[in-house]
This record gives structure tokens, sequence and C-alpha cells, in this order.
């Protein structure tokens, strides 16, 4: 079941002020060499020209556990060690491939758990967007940047761009300066986590005109579709989420893009995956940790979304007090 409405609104010029522009200065970008993390690079590139922001570029060594236990050479760690200047000298290779200048641009080799380091940079040096890679396989959550990802959308202060293996991109190594962002899709289950992310979905069309789809997805449990007579719950349900879904798009936004609202009846997670191919989405935009008015599990569906590696997803925490 799928209710759509399309509405293109057009606002005083005054009510521009409500939507605050979109300012990204620092970028940090995980590397493992991975084709996957060099994808993340890609995005990494084109927003930091685009922003003329400083693009950071850290590779985070887990010392092998065999090195730690007893019994292994004394020496054995400092020789591991000898390897982090070459990856250091790697690291500037990309930044010089990149086109991004090097005076903007910073290189860190640090050691440790790599969530942990990523966290302490982006705290450390004030990051506004953290891009990552991940490969998607959802047999394997335990590999660098598939568990990496996932650990850092749900800590990481920050928005996190998470691009995994798009079946298009908005983004392109030839022309790292041009984006092409055309359609945003902005999954929301009402909670104060998807009003951030709301926030930023709009900055983001703004800056680049895009259409921003407002999705939502009314879950409800197998009974309605056993039991017609049920029904009347899922109309209840729809007819709240429509009354909430109108209400959450400032009035500035219809000056600068258009605005679709869909509402679908079914699993979250698959759900915004379907619309977005529908809508041939560029982006997916989503809080973490929801908890929306309806009793879906939107707490799982960011991780579930990301999972997938479909789309470049952008996942947006609510603010810390």
């Amino acid at each position: 079941m799928s209710t759509n409405k399309v509405i293109t609104a057009r606002q005083p010029a005054n009510a521009s002020a409500a939507v605050e522009a979109l300012s990204i200065r620092r970028i940090l970008c995980p590397m493992d060499f991975s084709e996957f993390s060099r994808g993340a690079l890609r995005y990494a590139t084109s927003l930091a020209q685009h922003f003329s922001a400083n693009l950071y570029i850290q590779h985070t060594a887990e010392i092998p556990a065999s090195l730690l236990t007893v019994g292994a050479e004394p020496m054995a760690i400092e020789q591991w060690r000898q390897q982090l200047p070459r990856v250091e000298r790697e690291l500037w290779q990309l930044v010089r491939a990149s086109g991004v200048s090097p005076t903007q641009s910073r290189v860190i080799v640090n050691e440790g758990q790599v969530v942990d380091q990523i966290l302490e940079t982006i705290s450390k040096e004030n990051i506004d967007l953290l891009v990552m890679g991940t490969h998607g396989h959802k047999g394997f959550r335990h590999l660098l940047l598939g568990s990496t990802a996932e650990a850092s959308i749900h800590k990481a202060p920050c928005p996190v761009l998470v691009i995994g293996h798009p079946r298009k991109h908005f983004a392109f190594p030839d022309q790292p300066d041009k984006i092409q962002l055309r359609t945003i899709l902005l999954a929301t289950d009402f909670s104060p986590h998807s009003d951030r992310a709301m926030q930023y979905a709009f900055r983001w069309a703004c800056e680049w005109a895009a259409k921003v789809v407002v999705f939502h997805a009314v879950h409800v449990t197998s009974v309605v579709d056993l039991f017609p007579e049920y029904d009347g719950f899922f109309q209840k349900q729809a007819a709240n989420a429509w009354a909430n879904i109108g209400g959450i798009v400032p009035e500035a936004v219809g000056q600068w893009c258009e605005v679709d609202y869909v509402l679908r009846h079914g699993s979250p997670r698959d759900e915004i995956l379907r619309v977005a191919e529908e809508r041939d989405a560029d982006l997916i935009i989503m809080g973490a940790r929801g908890a929306g008015l309806t009793a879906s599990p939107w707490g799982s569906v960011s991780s579930g979304v990301v999972r997938e590696a479909r789309f470049p997803v952008l996942v947006v925490r609510e603010a810390r007090p």
C-alpha cells in the first residue's frame, strides 16, 4: 500500500532566512586502501573542492593480536611500526592525485582501534563531515569498513556519508569539482534524530537545487493483512503520518527546491530502498537511532540501509545537549 503527494511550494523571498546555508569546512576520510575507501575518497575530494574545505585522510593501524601474545618477539612491534612511514607516503600520493591542494590537506597515521581513532580525530579537529566506505557484505559485518561504518554512524557527532557500491554516483573521479545531486530521499520517523537529519537534507538540497522526497513508512503488523477489519488501524496511522509529514518542511525550502511526499506501508528499510530506486535517488539522508511515532524498529533501519550499500547514505545523529 502506498500513497504519494507532490508539492512545489513557493514562499516569500524573506522566508529564505529559515534555511541555514550548508557549510562544510573540515572533512575526514578514513583510508584502508580498499576499493571502498578509495571510492569514499572520491566523494570526500569532490566535496572538499566544492566547499574549499580542509581534507583529512586518516589510516589507523591496529597492532596484530599475534604481536601482543606472550612469547612474541620483543622487537616484533617495532619492526611492525616500520611500515607506518611508507603508509604515510602512500596517503600523500593519494592527496596529490586527488587534486586537492596539499595546503588544504592533512594526512594522519595512528595506531589503535579504528572507530576510537576516528572519533578522536573528529573531536580534536572539529570535523564537519565524515566520509567513509563500506563493503556492504551482510555476511561479513566484522570486516574492517563494514563494522566500522555501522559503528561510526551511531557514535560520530558529525554527519556520516557512507559510500558502498552505489548504483549511480553523484561525484565523479574525472570531474572532482563537479557534483550532480538531483534527488535526495529524506527518510523520517518524526523523532528528534530525524529532525536534525531533515535540517541537513534541506541544506544539501538548497546547495544544489535538488528535489527532496520526504518519506515515511507506516510499519504495522501482518494482522492488518490477515484481518481486513483492522485496516482502520492503518488508516489512523497513515492519517497521523500525513499530519506530521506535511508539517516538517521549512517554509523557505520551496523557494529553492521541489518537495515530494511519499508514505508507504511496510518495512522501513525495504521501503526506503524501494522508493530510492523508484525515484532514482542520488542520496539517502536519515537519522540514526530513531524511535518514531509508529511501532517500527527505526533504530536499526539506518544500519540496514547502510549495509545494503546500493545508495550513498548520509546519516545524522541527534545533537547531544
